[in-house]
This record gives C-alpha cells, sequence and structure tokens, in this order.
C-alpha cells in the first residue's frame, strides 16, 4: 500500500463513527503552543495513565499527510484528571496553517481519535529573546526600576531569530502601570519607571505578526527598617487630661537613619488596632504628634495602620505608658444628730479612672464649729472603694461635719461638702416636787418649765413631759405619768407619796428638730 492509500485510510478510519472508544481519553483541545508555535499541544481529560499521543499533520483542506508526530510529553498538570501533551518543535518544509488529526491511548489500551483536531499555525513568530527588570528588590531611596529586553522574529523552519525593528512593546511594571516602548533596529528596548508599589513586570508584544509575551519577573520592594522615637515613653496626668504623644519616624538608609515623611501612624491601646483609634501623618522632618485624653492608666502604643506600604517594614510599634492619677469623691454623704446628741455619718467613697482596687482605705470624719476653720479629726474608719459606709459616734449638739481621704501617689485625695448636723436644744428650768418631806399618802406635786432655745430660751408648749421616779436604795427608774406642757411651757403633775425617793421630769418624746431634755432631779422623804 502506497502512502497516499494508507493516509486515505487513516483518513477514512478517523470519520467511521464507532472506531473511537467511548471510555478513551477526551481530546478537549488542540493547536499550536503560545510559547513555541511550532510545537503541537494537546489538552486531554482523562481517568487513567496515557501510554500514546500521535498527531497527523496535514494541510489544511488537503488529505496528504506532512508529518507524523510522536514522542508527545506531559507539558502541564491541569488537575487530577486533566493536564497538556507537548511535542518537539516541528521541522516541516513551508509555512502555513496545517490541520492536525490526534489518536490517544491509555493504559487500558482505549483510543481515542480526533480529526480536524485543531491546527499548527506554522509561522514566523515574534518572540522575547530576552526580558529582564533592574533591580528586582527596589529600595525607597532609589524606587527607579529599568526593564530591557530583545524582541525577535524565530523562522520555526531554521529556527533562526532576526530582530524585529520599530515594533511597539507593552511594559508592564507595577500595579495598574504600563509603558510603551519601541524597539530600535537590533530589536532591543529599554524602559525606566519609578514604582509606586511594585508587583509583577511583564512585556507584551501586539502587531502585525501577532502576540509575544514575555515571562513575569517579580519586583518586589525590598522593605527598609524602620523606627519609632517618642520624645516620651511615659506620661503622669489627670484623668481627662489631654496627652500630646509626639516623637519622629526614620526609616534606615545603610547605616544611617533618615526621616520617614509623608508616612500614616496610628496610636491605639495597645494590642488593640480598633478601639479608640487616633491618626497623625508625619512631616518631612519625619516627626509626628498625637493629642489624645487619658481616660483611665493604660498602655498604649504607636504603630502603622493598616494601608499598605511595601517600601517601609510596617511591624515597628513603640509604646507609651499613660499613668491616670485617678479621682476620688464621696457620694451621698450625709451627717444627721439623734435625740441624745449621736451623730451617724454615711456616705460612698467612689473612684475614676481605674478599677475600683480591692482592700480598704482610711477615711477621716473632721469637725468643725463653723464650717470654715478649725476642722478636727473626731475618728478615721476604713472603707472599700464603692460600698456604702455608715458610723455612729458622738456628735455636737450643733457644728459642721465632714469626709477626708488622703489619696496616694496615683489615686487623687478629695474632702467631701460640709453638712451642717444640728438640732434645737431643750432644758427644763425649774424642777422639783414638793412638799418635802410629804406624809405618806398625802399628794406632792412635780413641776417646771419645758424651754426651747431658738435662739434664745422661751416656754416649749404642747409638749408631752414624763415624770419618772427612784425609789431609795435603787438604780432603776420607773415611768409614773406623763404631762402636757402649756404655751408658756410650764407643767404641773400631782402623784401620792408612797416611799422615799426621787422625781425627774424629762422631755424624751423629741421630734427631729430637737435634743431631749431632763430636769432637776429632787429627793423626797416620805414621812
Amino acid at each position: 500500500m502506497g502512502a497516499a492509500t494508507a493516509v486515505a485510510a487513516l483518513v477514512s478510519a478517523l470519520v467511521v463513527p464507532g472506531t473511537a472508544y467511548a471510555a478513551g481519553p477526551a481530546i478537549e483541545d488542540v493547536g499550536s503552543s503560545l510559547k513555541d508555535w511550532s510545537v503541537i499541544d494537546v489538552r486531554l481529560n482523562h481517568s487513567g495513565p496515557i501510554t500514546d499521543v500521535t498527531a497527523h499533520v496535514r494541510p489544511q483542506g488537503s488529505d496528504t499527510e506532512v508529518a507524523t508526530v510522536k514522542g508527545f510529553t506531559e507539558s502541564d498538570r491541569v488537575g487530577p484528571d486533566e493536564g497538556v501533551w507537548s511535542s518537539a518543535p516541528l521541522r516541516l518544509k513551508e509555512l502555513g496553517d496545517y490541520a492536525i488529526d490526534v489518536e490517544v491511548t491509555d493504559a487500558s489500551g482505549a483510543t481515542t481519535t480526533k480529526k480536524d483536531a485543531g491546527t499548527l499555525h506554522y509561522a514566523k513568530q515574534p518572540v522575547f529573546s530576552s526580558f529582564r527588570v533592574t533591580p528586582t528588590a527596589p529600595t525607597l531611596d532609589d524606587r527607579t526600576v529599568t526593564a530591557t529586553g530583545d524582541l525577535v522574529v524565530r523562522d520555526p523552519v531554521t529556527r533562526d531569530t532576526t530582530p524585529l525593528p520599530d515594533a511597539p512593546v507593552e511594559v508592564s511594571l507595577d500595579r495598574n502601570g504600563e509603558a510603551t516602548a519601541t524597539t530600535d533596529a537590533a530589536g532591543h528596548f529599554s524602559v525606566s519607571h519609578e514604582l509606586e508599589q511594585g508587583g509583577w513586570a511583564s512585556a507584551t508584544y501586539r502587531g502585525g505578526l501577532g502576540y509575544a509575551h514575555a515571562d513575569w519577573i517579580a519586583v518586589t520592594p525590598k522593605a527598609a527598617p524602620t523606627r519609632i522615637l517618642l520624645d516620651k515613653s511615659s506620661h503622669r496626668v489627670d484623668l481627662g487630661q489631654q496627652v500630646d504623644v509626639s516623637g519622629l519616624l526614620q526609616y534606615r538608609s545603610g547605616s544611617a537613619w533618615k526621616p520617614l515623611p509623608g508616612v500614616k501612624l496610628a496610636l491605639d491601646r495597645k494590642d488593640c488596632t480598633a478601639c479608640d483609634p487616633v491618626e497623625a501623618t508625619s512631616d518631612p522632618s519625619g516627626r509626628f504628634t498625637f493629642t489624645k485624653y487619658a481616660t483611665e492608666r493604660a498602655t498604649w502604643q504607636v504603630g502603622f495602620p493598616a494601608a499598605r506600604n511595601p517600601w517601609i517594614d510596617r511591624t515597628t510599634t513603640a509604646a507609651v505608658t499613660v499613668d491616670v492619677v485617678a479621682r476620688t469623691a464621696f457620694e451621698d454623704f450625709s451627717a444627721s444628730l439623734d435625740k441624745n446628741v449621736g451623730l451617724e455619718i454615711a456616705g460612698r467613697l467612689k473612684i475614676t479612672g481605674r478599677d475600683e482596687p480591692s482592700g480598704r482605705v482610711p477615711v477621716r470624719i473632721q469637725y468643725s464649729p463653723d464650717g470654715r476653720a478649725g476642722w478636727t479629726t473626731r475618728r478615721t474608719i476604713d472603707v472599700s472603694f464603692g460600698s456604702r459606709f455608715t458610723e455612729q459616734l458622738p456628735g455636737h449638739t450643733d457644728g459642721h461635719w465632714r469626709l477626708q481621704y488622703a489619696g496616694t501617689a496615683d489615686v487623687e485625695g478629695t474632702t467631701s461638702t460640709a453638712v451642717h448636723a444640728s438640732r434645737t436644744l431643750t432644758r427644763i428650768k425649774g424642777a422639783g416636787a414638793s412638799p418635802e418631806p410629804v406624809r405618806k399618802g398625802r399628794k406632792l406635786t412635780v413641776q417646771g418649765t419645758l424651754q426651747e432655745r431658738k435662739p434664745g430660751w422661751r416656754g416649749y408648749g404642747g409638749q408631752k413631759v414624763q415624770v419618772l421616779f427612784r425609789p431609795r436604795g435603787t438604780q432603776s427608774w420607773d415611768l409614773m405619768g406623763t404631762t402636757t406642757t402649756k404655751p408658756d411651757g410650764s407643767f404641773r403633775k400631782a402623784f401620792t407619796a408612797r416611799r422615799d425617793g426621787t422625781w425627774a421630769p424629762v422631755f424624751l418624746d423629741t421630734d427631729s428638730g430637737h435634743f431631749v431634755a431632763g430636769g432637776h432631779e429632787d429627793y423626797v422623804d416620805v414621812k
């Protein structure tokens, strides 16, 4: 059988339905490789190992085979069951477009054939014989990079190359940035660019000869070391006071440190990037200033916000200790006298600017007659921050009271407002029992006058006065009766004399504005 007959038989076999194995590899795409048009790429989907790939090349519109291509190797693994198999560069006699018929066999012996599976574009191809970027790790001191390369035309028949002059080349050197160069007579081009961000660099030709693309080259700025020099690393302030955190931002250039201008910095609580950040930008000399108000004792940190900047090391931080002198205050303070001149002090010591400390602190209870001077400490008690306290102690019939906490080195002391505590004085004037002596069974009278001081002494009418009796030889008093004072405060109460003893009128049933009073104790001998 002649060559033409053999080709006709092969073509016939490719056309006849049922000759392909349904379980064989799937031929998905066939054609010239993008990198080398004289190379055939066959993309396959398969369930088992591929043992043979054969391509039959013929001029388009002709059944005459000009090349049978074997020796395909897997050049790209696309997925677990998908890959690309590539041939060696073909050496055909003539340029042009050729039809490609493919046979693929896997390890099970299943064979798939496909006629007109793709096109071999066998033509002179524009290619980049070289492409480079210098430097690939630019620095903050010199952000300019230069891309150079050579564009040539490769003859697939001879594999010879010739320069491609006056060709437009698009050079990508930065994120979303491109520059256009034109090749010289030797096919050489060169482009310089000051980078903003860096990234991947490449060169592309789109012209009359087709499309060419140079391999990508990573251009990664070399991040300069940075440092933050604070003017003060600690501040001691009152609660709510403004704090100015200032300093200098620098980067290292060789062995020297230089100012780093125009860079954003952020001040926030340490280990917290979104609590309450304040931003500042370094000036031309690298200096910065933050303004923040101290609400509690804390450690702040100066660092870089989330914005990308590949030219500097953004991990540098500087800590700022803010020691707030906490404030204290007394709340719900009261000072009240009972009718027996007993004083009750109550209140609560609060602290702001930090958590309530554990333990107890001393608080002084102080007295002044006029509330302006002469303050004396009458008692010192231990209290807990935030807890209400009460204390009982002897008082004064009239005067002013206050609480005082001295504070500590980092807790500000406080003094409460003065509270005036007083009641109206009372007395029983002219108290006595008569007659004396008295015969047993006869009547005796206890009398006197109840007075209040407002400010002079005057009768206190309409009040209950109790009459007490202590029998001779005893220590306890018995209530013998109660009488009501007349408008002028006078009172009289008669009793039957039964035994020797002491009589005394007292004023005990006071309102909230008066003290109690006791009259003269009068001993009566009963015969």
